[in-house]
């Protein structure tokens, strides 16, 4: 018996469509999701029971798209009380950042002394990264962030007595609201949800969509040289103060490593060969900086070794990843000052990450030849499992996906 291929199914035509109609898709499915919340009951009381078991929001709410407050914030959606209050804002992202006012804008307009939320709507694969970053901004301005909790990809902290910040991938309250609307036979929202579905399946799989003038500036190359340009300045400044060694005893004269979405130089921390490189991959889906240190090169030093020895570094989320055959290291970078202070806080987390690795100093064993055996810089650019607190290393490590 003959079997037929399957065929990819097409993304729909909302999702053929708003990319190359809109520069902004974001603000399609916010207004989107505002007209499903807003015409069907059963969908508007799904997503109030399903936040409601992270915060004691009030039910019946008004939905709006792009509420200016009085400070200048814009969430795409606000949800708002009878008596004017608006204890729920959500915010929708695809692929733009987050703006200088999230969260703490927007922390700071949620009802004083009731109970709000703060809810970002993102990609599955940014969850974690984004995740990451909302509390740490949420933490240096003074929030008392508390409580981190994640229920599958619905992430939420408390944040002082009476408010939440919380975080959930567009496919998981999608699949709240589909079987909310599918139970109550209300086939106009399912319809209206699903044709939401395919635009958040299509920016969840990192399709293209077409690019805009400003990305295409001259000052996007400038950047992408300064990153590299960093790069060499950090490193040339740790050898000098021979924190750092050009190689390691095995490899003596490493070569630049390149390849897919990554550059970088080799060095060596207390002999153990580290790669210090720009990793679009990692930047895109685990924290948001573009350098990153990775610790280890084809499995030497042991990458148990290597977490063992990065274990107090673990408690900030997001920050050390198992790989494969490496342990990869975020490097965060300073913003608003000067090239020589963000070199002087590259070159101090390196000589912190040195600090942790006299245990783990590499033999002779790891040896794999010299200069260009290093073809690739991978090690640090293939899944891996974050080692933070909130997602312990387990038995089952990811394999190599580069």
């Amino acid at each position: 018996m003959t079997t037929t291929p399957a065929v990819p199914r097409p993304p729909g035509m909302f999702a053929f469509l708003v990319p190359k109609l809109s520069l902004h898709p974001e603000n399609v499915a916010t207004a989107a999701l505002q007209y499903v919340l807003s015409t069907s009951p059963a969908a508007a009381r799904a997503l109030e029971e399903h936040l409601q078991r992270v915060t004691a929001l009030p039910t019946g709410l008004h939905y709006d798209t792009q509420s200016p407050g009085e400070d200048g914030s814009i969430p795409d959606l606000v949800g708002t009380t009878a008596d004017g209050t608006t204890p729920l804002l959500a915010e929708a992202k695809f692929y733009a950042p987050l703006t200088d006012n999230q969260p703490v804008s927007y922390l700071r307009r949620l009802p004083t002394g009731r109970p709000g939320l703060l809810l970002f709507i993102v990609p599955s694969h940014r969850l974690g990264l984004l995740w990451t970053e909302v509390r740490t901004r949420a933490v240096a301005a003074d929030f008392p962030v508390t409580a981190v909790r994640a229920d599958g990809d619905f992430r939420h902290a408390s944040v002082g007595a009476d408010h939440v910040l919380g975080m959930t991938s567009w496919r998981s309250l999608l699949n709240v609201l589909t079987d909310a609307v599918f139970a109550a036979d209300d086939l106009a929202a399912v319809s209206n949800l699903g044709q939401l579905r395919g635009l958040c399946d299509r920016m969840d799989s990192e399709a293209f969509y077409p690019l805009a003038a400003d990305e295409l500036s001259g000052s996007v190359a400038v950047r992408l040289r300064q990153y590299t340009g960093l790069i060499e300045k950090s490193v040339a400044d740790l050898i000098d103060a021979d924190v750092a060694t050009r190689g390691t005893s095995a490899i003596p004269t490493p070569t630049p490593g390149r390849g897919e979405a990554y550059w970088g130089l080799f060095f060596g921390l207390e002999d153990v060969m580290c790669f210090l490189h720009v990793s679009a991959r990692s930047w895109a889906k685990d924290r948001a900086t573009p350098l990153w240190l990775q610790v280890g090169h084809k499995n030497q030093p042991p990458v148990e070794a290597v977490h063992a020895a990065l274990a107090p570094m673990s408690g900030d989320s997001n920050r050390v990843f198992r790989r494969r055959y490496c342990v990869d290291v975020a490097i965060d970078l300073p913003t608003g000052v000067e090239e020589a202070e963000v070199v002087a806080s590259i070159t101090g987390q390196i000589q912190r990450i040195a600090a942790h690795l006299t245990a783990v100093r590499a033999g002779n064993t790891a040896a794999t030849g010299g200069g260009t055996s290093h073809s690739s810089g991978m090690d640090g650019d293939i899944g891996g499992t974050d080692l933070s607190e909130e997602a312990p290393i387990s038995g089952n490590q990811a394999s190599d996906s580069a």
